[in-house]
């Protein structure tokens, strides 16, 4: 199980990688500048004879690397980008109340978990763990729904745990909205592939510090 890739309706991830290599340039140049006068002074001082060129495409990847790994871990999240890139942050611990209803669309049973998501810039992962089972994403994508929120789709794989006869391995779709404030959410899922039930979901953002 490893992060994976996802989709953010309306937003261009190559314009964001444009001015990131448009703000490395810029600091590779004035790196450059200061190396060269650097470099200036140890020629005239007979120190050392290397020529500035040699720094350019060296210090231009690296300053790059740096910002875009900056950028995808924590960059996007800060306050005023993250209100320029329109990316939600819906990262960390939810707990989970759901309904699951038969092919009959007759209620079955109430359920309970918790589900944690990692989310990047370029990547996430949703990791859903109830008292039976447990499952997770392998594609995702992010839809901006205006005054109502944000909306997030993904598709997962369902494990059960071992001893669970009445449980089977399956796949899966889940579809939630998450508030403008990105404290609650709710939607629906529904199951296939090896068990054929669908139901609704209701989450609350977990308090960091809680149990």
């Amino acid at each position: 199980m490893a992060e994976h890739e996802y989709s953010v309706v309306g937003h261009s991830r190559s314009k964001i990688g444009m001015w990131i290599s448009f703000a490395a340039g810029l600091i590779a140049g004035g790196l450059v500048v200061g190396v060269g006068l650097l470099l200036a002074l140890a020629e005239d001082r007979g120190l050392i004879d290397v020529p500035e060129i040699v720094f350019w495409p060296l210090t231009g990847a690296a300053v790059f690397g740096a910002l875009f790994l900056l950028f995808d871990r924590s960059g996007w999240r800060w306050k005023g980008v993250r209100s320029v890139v329109g990316i939600p942050d819906i990262s960390g611990s939810w707990d989970l109340e759901g309904k699951s209803y038969d092919q009959d669309n007759e209620p079955q049973w109430d359920w309970a978990g918790k589900i944690e998501i990692t989310q990047r810039y370029e990547r996430i992962f949703v990791w859903l763990k109830t008292a039976q089972s447990q499952s997770h994403s392998v594609s995702a994508a992010i839809l901006p729904e205006g005054r109502a929120g944000f909306r997030l789709i993904y598709s997962y794989r369902n494990k059960p745990k071992p001893g669970e006869a009445e449980l089977q391995a399956h796949i899966g779709h889940c579809d939630l909205l998450f508030a403008p404030d990105l404290q609650t959410a709710e939607g629906s899922y529904f199951n296939g592939g090896g068990r054929f039930t669908h139901g609704t979901m209701n989450l609350k953002r977990r308090a960091p510090d809680a149990a």
